[in-house]
């Protein structure tokens, strides 16, 4: 499991391995200062592009450490270095004696050629993720001065020099040159990008926080490969006599190269890798040479397809030319120029859609059985004052209050029944006269609830018919809607419900029940009134209509006694004392006609005078009978 070699000369002392040395120093140097800078930027949270910057030049760092710590481990081991291969049994701790002999070599293995390229790679991803994943916005004032500008592009100039002396010509025996050349090209293009950044942050503070972003997703790519190499090599653990991986080379650093040819590196990685040269296929080189020209031919009639349109049968088409409307399309299959010179736009075709004017449009609420006759309403068929309503609209309405002008509220769940209209003018105007036409119907349906409700009081509203405010509103919102132009018809206004809000139901309940009793009190009383005032009026026509049939009476009498009293003067006028001695008779027997009366008469003649037996008449020995004579 362990690799062990007799010792030789040491590494240190070959040139590549002394600029290995100081390029690994000048990396610690460069961690240091720039991990103190983060630490103090993160004490004091320093906004503006200082701490981007710390974290790119912290993540670009910690990849090339990695890479130059591999290349010396891989160096040291070529050259059998006897300090890092020296036997596991003596460098491992007391500690891990207690541990199997093949868990001991694996962790003497994975300390020696993988701790230190997971550690260093996991610290560079953790940097460019936390610098891609901040959000702070930039401020203007901490813009880096133009000297630390200068410095990175000194910097890229030394990355330029290094670059052109690795590319300059071929060095037999050293496998991972090409390695070497394209981290050096990846970390000069990183700090070329910086630099432009930092040149242009005086102009566009935003462009140059992007353009570091865009840059620290290069590190972020080579730690994460290098990453994945080093895990990929824990399950397959390095046998005795085999050399050491090149952990840390990149697919990204080696498409650093002109003309790009990535065709050509995978055919050479796949030969390198499995022996099978590819390219020496007649059927892959023909491949390759009709490869071209077949995709091309491919994207061409492609193209040309991309004039073909279906429509389905909901739907319509604004054909567009060079941008222009020109015709609307029927539902069918249509030919057009190709994009982007013609391209179809899918408009409605007579969908009706409901819109609730309210903001709450969709009501969360939890899985209920199908309802059925029996069981209970669903809670959205609730419509009871004392209860919320997520559909429902707060409106602002008139009131009065002690004779003085004032507002109230009102609940209201008013729904509105739309589509695109279906004649072409209204079909280009629903595409290009608005963006959201969901959004202006809304707004412009509260326009008209706001203007209709502003000068009705809540009893108003609540007695008047819905269907006739419903028609009212249907009317003044098309009317709006017509005006702007956007090719919406209004079929249907539905007015849900009109309340007073859920808190104020129980208050508006005793205003109601309190206006009742008082109408019902005020009833009684008018009831009462006029049955009085009908009393009275009875008494007083009776009373009238008695006095007139007394003194009708009175006047008939006394008529009737004038006329006597005519008739006998008349008589007596003309009779004299006839009539008198006549009527005098007429009184007397009218007045003894009820009266018993003995007559005796002194003129009778005999020789025995009148005899008056009193027994033969008690009525005349009855004290009281004269009495009642007189009476009658």
């Amino acid at each position: 499991m362990t690799p062990s070699s007799p010792p030789v000369a040491s590494p240190k002392g070959t040139p590549r391995g002394q600029r290995l040395l100081i390029t690994q120093a000048c990396l610690f140097g460069i961690l240091v200062i720039f991990g103190m800078s983060y630490a103090l930027l993160e004490l004091f949270s320093s906004p503006g592009l200082w701490l981007s910057i710390t974290r790119l030049v912290l993540s670009a760092s910690f990849v090339a450490l990695a890479f130059v710590e591999n290349s010396l481990r891989c160096e040291g081991i070529q050259s059998s270095e006897p300090e890092l291969i020296a036997d596991p049994a003596a460098q491992s701790r007391p500690r891990r004696q207690l541990l199997p002999p093949n868990v001991q070599a694996w962790l003497n293995y994975f300390h020696q050629h993988l701790a230190t390229t997971v550690i260093t790679a996991g610290l560079a991803l953790a940097f460019a993720i936390s610098n891609l994943a901040d959000t702070t916005p930039v401020d203007p004032s901490d813009v880096p001065p133009l000297t630390v500008s200068a410095v990175f592009i000194l910097l890229c100039f030394a990355l330029l020099l290094i670059e052109r002396m690795l590319s300059f010509k071929v060095v037999r025996g050293w496998q991972y040159q090409q390695e070497h050349i394209g981290l050096a090209r990846a970390l000069l293009s990183i700090f070329i990008l910086l630099s432009l950044s930092l040149l242009g942050a005086k102009l566009s503070p935003a462009l140059a926080l992007w353009a570091v972003k865009l840059a620290t997703l290069i590190p972020l790519l080579m730690a994460f490969e290098y990453l994945l190499r080093a895990l990929a090599a824990v399950t397959h653990p390095l046998p005795t006599e085999s050399e050491p991986r090149f952990l840390t080379r990149s697919l990204l650093t080696a498409l650093y190269q002109w003309p790009l040819r990535p065709f050509v590196f995978l055919l050479s990685a796949f030969h390198q890798r499995f022996g099978v040269d590819l390219r020496q296929i007649q059927a892959f080189r023909l491949m390759a040479k009709k490869l071209l020209p077949v995709t091309c031919g491919i994207a061409a009639l492609g193209w040309l397809l991309s004039g073909l349109t279906e429509i389905t049968l909901h739907q319509r088409g604004i054909y567009e030319r060079f941008g222009r409307p020109t015709a609307i399309l029927q539902p069918g299959l249509h030919a057009g120029l190709p994009w982007p010179f013609g391209r179809v736009i899918a408009v409605e075709n007579g969908t009706v859609h409901e819109l609730q004017l309210s903001d709450n449009t969709q009501v969360s609420q939890a899985e209920t059985p199908p309802d059925s006759a029996e069981a209970p309403a669903p809670q959205s068929s609730w419509r009871l004052w004392d209860n919320d309503h997520a559909t429902d609209q707060s409106q602002v309405i008139a009131s009065t209050a002690m004779d003085s002008q004032n507002f109230q509220m009102v609940n209201t769940d008013i729904r509105l029944i739309w589509r695109v209209g279906l004649t072409d003018k209204d079909a280009l105007n629903s595409q290009y006269q608005t963006q959201d036409l969901p959004g202006l119907i809304r707004s412009v349906a509260r326009q008209v609830l706001m203007t209709q409700f502003a000068s009705k009081q809540l009893d108003e509203l609540l007695d008047e018919q819905r269907a006739t405010l419903a028609t009212t509103l249907s009317q003044q919102i098309q009317q709006r809607l017509t005006a702007l132009n956007t090719g919406v018809e209004l079929l249907f206004t539905r007015i849900e419900a009109i309340h007073p809000p859920a808190g104020a139901a129980d208050a508006y309940h005793g205003v109601q029940a309190a206006q009742i009793a008082g109408n019902a009190l005020i009833s009684r009383e008018k009831g009462y009134a006029a049955t009085v005032a009908s009393e009275a009026q009875r008494n007083a026509q009776t009373g009238m209509h008695s006095a007139q049939a007394t003194a009708a009476e009175n006047l008939s009498r006394a008529q009737a006694a004038a006329t006597n009293f005519a008739a006998e003067e008349q008589a007596w006028h003309l009779a004299g004392d006839a009539f008198i001695t006549e009527r005098r008779y007429q009184i007397l027997s009218q007045t003894l006609a009820h009266t018993p009366l003995l007559i005796l008469d002194a003129h009778l003649q005999g020789a025995n005078q009148p005899v008056l037996d009193l027994r033969q008449f008690p009525a005349l020995t009855d004290s009281t009978a004269p009495q009642k004579a007189s009476t009658k």
